[in-house]
């Protein structure tokens, strides 16, 4: 084997050198991959941003709605006992027809829930 030991030092630069130089264009390559992949997907990213931002312009107006409905609700089943009460004063009254007739069982039903309420009152003045 040759001897090379006053170059042996400058091969070891010279070998880091190029290690260096290389390592260099290398990152430069995947920087400019790494551009090049992001301009490909933006379209992609851009596309599924803007669909995720109507899809939760969509769930709060869904969810809107369900706030209303249930609000609509709150209100039919608060009505509904009431109106089958009435409905039932109605079918039991003979001499009832028509709109008047219901009109006619709505005062009856609520003459007597007036009257079973100041019942009520009476008796719980009664047990203090």
């Amino acid at each position: 084997m040759p001897n090379l030991y006053p170059y042996n030092y400058w091969i070891f630069y010279a070998a880091i050198a190029v290690l260096v130089i290389y390592t260099i264009v290398c990152l430069l390559k995947i920087a400019g991959m790494a551009k090049d992949m992001l301009a490909f997907l933006k379209p992609r990213t851009d596309k599924l941003q803007r669909e995720l931002t109507l899809m939760k312009i969509k769930t709060e107006a869904m969810a809107e709605k369900k706030a209303e409905d249930a609000k609509k609700n709150k209100w039919l089943k608060l009505a509904m006992p009431i109106l089958l009460a009435i409905y039932s004063t109605y079918r039991k009254d003979e001499e009832a027809h028509g709109p008047k007739g219901y009109v006619k069982a709505a005062k009856k039903y609520f003459n007597e829930r007036n009257e079973e309420q100041k019942f009520i009152k009476k008796v719980r003045a009664a047990l203090k």
